[in-house]
């Protein structure tokens, strides 16, 4: 372990049981490690009642989605700029917010060029940091949820945040100064043809990150591809989106029923420091 770990009740210093792997702190909070197969596995700082996940079928339509290869053009963009800021770093902590089932944790691992990379993950889904564990390409994974992370303050060289929102300013707090945010954020057209069946009359907005002020933005880089998807993947597609429960059941199936020859996948990569 590379980095200190610190109770999300009480703030208080986390340190490992002898007999087992559970973490405690010295105000006796107990958290579990959540054992898989061997080695694997991931520490619960808590589990969300109200989380919203993906489905078990949803997850794997997913996983298969990505495997494909779709998204290899952003995994790509985000490696090359990662393999130059950090080549003379002689060890790169990296935190992967909101993880997932570790495929950006499995990707950018593989497209990193770094000896020294420690690799840490956390979400708030239980079954998404099951496959995460098993499929065993992090150093440390937690279920934990975002607004109290279960890190010392300026922990991390590197944060990544990849097509999801970023919520409150905790991450702040454990990236450490002059670290990296990495965000991928939906650009202007991102999934347009898709949209536009949801949104009648959908019109093109200029893009806009809003980051605070904590986070001086280095560079934007614009990520566009276009893909041929089958209705299969396309609604695979849609329910990784925040805008998902917009379509009925009938939109849905229509979406499956119909291949997208060109389907527009439109990222803003933003890099940025924290400044404070």
């Amino acid at each position: 372990m590379t980095i200190s770990l610190q109770c999300p009740i009480c703030s208080q210093a986390l340190t490992q049981y002898q007999t087992s792997r559970d973490l405690h702190c010295s105000n006796k909070h107990t958290f579990a490690f959540a054992a898989q197969d061997g080695e694997q596995g991931y520490w619960v700082f808590g589990r969300q009642k109200k989380v919203q996940s993906l489905s078990r079928a949803q997850m794997r339509a997913r996983m298969f989605l990505l495997a494909s290869g779709v998204v290899t053009p952003l995994v790509d963009a985000i490696a090359g700029q990662l393999n130059d800021y950090f080549a003379a770093a002689e060890q790169l902590n990296w935190l992967d917010y909101e993880c997932g089932d570790g495929f950006y944790l499995k990707a950018l691992t593989a497209a990193i060029h770094h000896p020294q990379l420690q690799r840490y993950g956390f979400d708030e889904a239980e079954n998404a940091l099951f496959a995460a564990a098993k499929a065993g390409h992090a150093n440390w994974l937690g279920q934990s949820s975002s607004k109290r992370l279960p890190f010392a303050d300026q922990q991390f060289d590197l944060l990544t945040v990849i097509d999801k929102p970023l919520k409150g300013k905790e991450y702040l707090r454990v990236l450490k100064t002059d670290g990296l945010a990495v965000l991928v954020l939906p650009g202007p057209r991102h999934l347009w043809q898709l949209r536009e069946q949801i949104y009648p009359g959908l019109t093109e907005k200029p893009f806009a990150h809003n980051l605070p002020k904590a986070l001086q933005v280095e560079t934007i880089s614009e990520i566009t591809w276009q893909s041929a998807v089958s209705g299969e993947q396309a609604l695979t597609l849609l329910e990784m989106t925040p805008y998902a429960w917009r379509a009925n059941d009938k939109l849905k199936a229509s979406i499956a029923a119909n291949d997208i020859v060109a389907l527009e996948l439109d990222y803003r990569l933003v890099i940025a420091k924290r400044a404070e």
